[in-house]
């Protein structure tokens, strides 16, 4: 089974997701992460480049952050 629905950022939650990998590639980092497909519900492997990068105001390690949800 395939799924060729378009993703839409309104129905993908950051809950969702889970990182499979960073790596390097071209000299760019890359994060893997897999995401349901909110039509069908199949997994969804996805690829990201990193294009930007800021300080973060969370603490450390991130197990122990605070729940954005509350």
């Amino acid at each position: 089974m395939s799924c060729d629905h378009e993703l839409d950022a309104e129905f993908l939650y950051p809950s969702d997701a889970a990182v499979l990998d960073l790596f390097e590639e071209d000299d760019d980092i890359h994060i893997r992460f897999a995401v349901p497909c909110p039509e069908c519900d199949l997994a969804l492997e996805l690829t990201a480049r990193v294009e930007e990068m800021d300080e973060a105001a969370l603490s450390l390690p991130l197990d122990d952050a605070e729940d954005v949800y509350d």
